[in-house]
């Protein structure tokens, strides 16, 4: 409560959710039939994820698979009919479609989508439009919460985490200088150096996937940050110093 951060953002990601979710059943059952109104706030889970770009990314991958399953099932509905033949057609066509990589994760909605249209209202035109509408009214609600309350942006704390890393780093330097420059270094000693050295790489490690993180927060993020500290990490585009290559040198 006293500071920004990661536990923050989250509190807020929920809240976002709840908001969105609810905003997006309220407009469904509202204006479309009861049995399309859950697909709007399911979309709005979806569009909802920790930065704005990988909402943005989740939430077109979504709606790209929602469309070609919904598409699938009308048009197998259309020209062969509901049957049980058509259906493992369906299935086939639709874990095929699902395995294209510009789906990404939201590959396995072109079945389960198209499972819905394809049962729920066998694969009517009518069912389709309200279920893309649907849709429409989850991914709206979502980018629009992510947008009003986009997360903020860290770079301050990714600085402060290297500073101390490379704070840790010379520690670690003078200390295995002179447990080398001892005549007979104490085993004991050498087990605690190689323990030390070991959870310093898993610092590392832990901080290179934050500040890879924090670069993606910067993309879309209609917030701008405090103080200028955006320079240490602006989106990806400007001109700075690649995070890579200042690992390149601090990795041990």
């Amino acid at each position: 409560m006293r500071g920004a951060g990661s536990e923050r953002d989250e509190v807020l990601l929920g809240a976002e959710t709840v908001i969105a979710a609810m905003a997006a059943w309220v407009l469904a059952r509202y204006l479309l039939p009861p049995s399309v109104a859950t697909f709007a706030p399911f979309t709005a889970l979806v569009s909802l994820q920790a930065t704005v770009y990988r909402s943005v990314r989740d939430c077109l991958q979504y709606v790209l698979a929602m469309t070609a399953g919904a598409t699938l099932a009308a048009t197998l509905a259309a020209v062969a009919g509901i049957h049980g033949w058509t259906f493992g057609l369906l299935t086939l066509i639709a874990l095929w479609v699902g395995r294209i990589r510009r789906l990404g994760q939201q590959g396995t909605q072109v079945a389960i989508v198209g499972f819905f249209a394809f049962s729920s209202d066998q694969g009517q035109i009518d069912y389709i439009g309200h279920l893309v509408a649907s849709v429409g009214i989850g991914a709206l609600c979502g980018i629009a919460a992510h947008l009003v309350l986009a997360p903020a942006r860290h770079t301050g704390h990714r600085q402060q985490a290297v500073t101390g890393l490379y704070t840790a780093m010379t520690q670690r330097l003078n200390d295995l200088a002179d447990t080398l420059g001892a005549k007979d270094p104490d085993r004991d000693r050498l087990r605690q150096w190689r323990r030390d050295w070991r959870m310093l790489s898993a610092e590392c490690e832990r901080i290179r996937h934050t500040i890879e993180a924090e670069i993606e927060n910067g993309r879309t993020n209609p917030r701008r940050t405090v103080g200028g500290s955006g320079d240490a990490l602006p989106a990806p585009g400007k001109r700075s110093l690649s995070p890579n290559a200042a690992w390149t040198t601090c990795a041990p």
